[in-house]
């Protein structure tokens, strides 16, 4: 009886009883990049950063964003750029590129 209690304690409503933070969804759908990049707007140059990936790549990477995103300051551009480099890169390419920057 008394595991019955606690399996009903803790139930949290799903059927798995795993139950995503609400704002995860909200949060992925709005970083989503883009399908096809935007032809229109003018990416700003990321030359004068220190960077652990190409700043060629950032550039290009820019016209993708969402408009929400696209609108915002350079820095923010960065650092969401940048959290997307980070978790879909190889840790070897991060580290291959800032050992030799001669490879950008």
């Amino acid at each position: 009886m008394s595991t019955d209690a606690s399996r009903k304690a803790n139930r949290n409503g799903n059927a798995n009883g795993l139950m995503p933070p609400p704002t995860t969804a909200a949060a992925r759908q709005k970083l989503r990049l883009r399908l096809n990049p935007s032809a229109d707007h003018k990416p700003e140059s990321y030359e004068d950063m220190q960077l652990e990936f190409s700043p060629l790549l950032f550039s290009s990477l820019e016209r993708y964003l969402p408009p929400a995103v696209l609108n915002s300051s350079r820095d923010a551009k960065f650092q969401v750029m940048r959290n997307i480099l980070t978790r879909y890169s190889p840790d070897g390419e991060r580290t291959r590129v800032s050992i030799n920057p001669s490879l950008l």
